[in-house]
């Protein structure tokens, strides 16, 4: 994905935020980020924190994933922060997920803020799925 994004923008305006930099790696990115040097940031869950100016979209990719939520002190909720920055901003927030977790979707159901995409990506085709019920499967096992 971070290649994509190269790719398309140029290394020059995208910023990577993630727990293998070193502390200067890190400062050196944060410093970019907060002069407008590095217009895109990618990164872990702490990257919501990034001083960012002008933001104009936030994504959260695998948005189901539970590392979004930290539980060292001080405790925090990427995606509840994401929110925040959005209704702030009035920027579009896009919470990405082929699975989405049950509380987003009925939240998103419920606000009309589903948006479904008809195709996989390179046209791959769905697997097959079985709804078996199971209360049958365990009665006939008996």
């Amino acid at each position: 994905m971070v290649d994509r994004f190269i790719a398309r923008f140029g290394e020059d305006k995208i910023a990577l935020l993630h727990s293998k930099l070193s502390v200067g790696e890190r400062y050196d990115e944060w410093k970019r980020i907060e002069k407008g040097e590095a217009r895109i940031v990618i990164g872990a869950r702490s990257a919501i924190f990034a001083p960012t100016k002008d933001i104009g979209i936030i994504i959260i990719d695998e948005e189901h994933d539970s590392s979004y939520k930290s539980d060292m002190t001080p405790k925090y909720n990427a995606k509840d922060i994401a929110l925040y920055l959005a209704k702030q901003n009035n920027i579009p927030l896009v919470l990405g997920s082929a699975t989405p977790d049950i509380e987003t979707y009925y939240k998103l159901e419920k606000s009309d803020g589903i948006l479904t995409l008809k195709e996989r990506a390179n046209n791959s085709k769905l697997p097959k799925v079985e709804i078996i019920d199971m209360k049958k499967e365990l009665a006939i096992r008996k």
